[in-house]
């Protein structure tokens, strides 16, 4: 009997999984449990196993295709056990692809042989890509054609060679600028710029506030004066503070939540994704729990989630199931920015760094620890009133931070 194997979903939020290594090839005999495929899902990399014993019959996708889940990937039975005629839809194969978004039934092109009109398709790939014939491609290049205008008159909208010979002469754009080098996007790059796209279609709102820290360093020394000695590490000011995020969302569950269609779902666990850089992009591995936690528990938990950010050993566990992210870029000398949230959740929270400056207190100008903070909502769900609220009660507990729960 063939067995399918298929494109597994590694984490909740994972929707397609690309291609990375071919562990086995066609004709390599397999046991259940044996690693056949790496892959790439959700900002990781993960190797997937055989689920039958017998033999690599055929292998559907090849390396970087990018694959929805439960889409087949491979067949594994006896040597010459006939296979279905099965193929799975490709996210990066122009036929196969949906539109990205709504697009009219019926549209003139830019310019056509006559008056009809034509069906009109989505030229884009969700990666962004144009879809256009090479014939086109090479053609647009020797005119100067921006291909980006045009509606496409061929097969699922591509752009064919006729489509820019038609072009008038407004649409051609000379373009001296010698190109140094081209990269493609990694499978990491990719997954980042298609859930930022998705973020930014709904809108967003931002609330920003400046925190007084100086109780915040007073604590943190305290703190670090017992832990370095007992536990051989620091408490950083992420750390207080995503410990004081997660307290403050207990008293704001609209803000620990996701929209599903028509459905606002409020999470009664409190797990924060804590955004971390890497050399490819942002990843958001997550601390479960955080309001049950500790500052040192906390901060021992981040340490070994940055440790496997570094060494690439991240596991589906460690990416999943955040309800609330905090995004701090204090540690670059970064005062204030506007952060996109991320899907699906409903807000994020952003930092600045932490820095001594002169503020007015009952009149007297004095030299306080100042950090600024802003906070991004889906406008869909969430208001500027409470998102306002949720700010200044974050405010509270950071400028009284010995009152935080321990």
């Amino acid at each position: 009997m063939v067995t399918t194997m298929i494109m597994q979903r590694m984490s909740v939020a994972m929707e397609y999984g690309v291609i990375l290594k071919w562990l086995k090839k066609e004709g390599d005999a397999v046991k259940k449990g044996d690693l056949v495929v790496e892959i790439f899902g959700e900002k990781n990399e993960f190797e997937l196993e055989a689920p039958a014993d017998g033999v690599i019959l055929k292998i559907l996708c090849d390396v970087n295709d990018e694959i929805p889940i439960s889409e087949p990937i491979a067949f594994i039975g006896k040597k010459g056990e006939k296979i279905p005629d099965t193929r799975p839809k490709k996210l990066n194969e122009p036929a196969l692809v949906a539109p990205a978004w709504p697009v009219p039934a019926k549209a003139t092109p830019i310019k056509t042989a006559g008056p009809q009109e034509v069906q009109a398709t989505e030229t884009r790939l969700p990666s962004g890509r144009i879809k256009a014939s090479p014939r086109a491609k090479k053609k647009a290049k020797e005119l100067g054609v921006d291909l980006s205008p045009i509606i496409g008159t061929g097969p699922g909208g591509r752009i064919v060679e006729n489509d820019i010979v038609a072009q008038p002469a407004a649409m051609t754009i000379k373009d001296s600028r010698k190109v140094r080098g081209t990269k493609t996007l990694t499978p990491l790059r990719r997954t980042i710029a298609r859930r930022m796209t998705q973020s930014w279609q709904h809108p967003h709102i931002t609330m920003i506030t400046e925190i007084d820290m100086s109780e915040a360093v007073a604590l943190r020394e305290e703190i670090n004066k017992k832990v370095q000695k007992k536990l051989g590490f620091r408490v950083s000011f992420n750390d207080i503070i995503v410990k004081a995020v997660a307290d403050t969302l207990e008293k704001f569950p609209r803000f620990n939540a996701t929209l599903v269609g028509n459905e606002f779902r409020m999470f009664s666990d409190i797990n924060i994704g804590v955004a971390m850089a890497t050399e490819d992009g942002l990843i958001v591995p997550t601390v479960k729990a955080a309001n049950k936690k500790s500052f040192t528990q906390i901060a021992q938990e981040i340490r070994a989630l940055g440790k496997k950010v570094k060494e690439s050993a991240l596991e589906p566990e460690d990416l999943a199931e955040s309800t609330f992210t905090v995004s701090n870029l204090g540690s670059f000398g970064v005062d204030l920015f506007i952060p996109v949230i991320n899907p699906p959740e409903s807000a994020i929270l952003a930092l600045g760094q932490v820095k001594k400056k002169p503020v007015v207190i009952d009149d007297i100008i004095t030299v306080r620890s100042m950090m600024m903070a802003s906070c991004a909502v889906d406008h869909r769900v969430l208001d500027g009133v409470p998102a306002g609220q949720f700010l200044a009660a974050l405010k509270d507990v950071l400028e009284s931070p010995f009152f935080m729960k321990i």
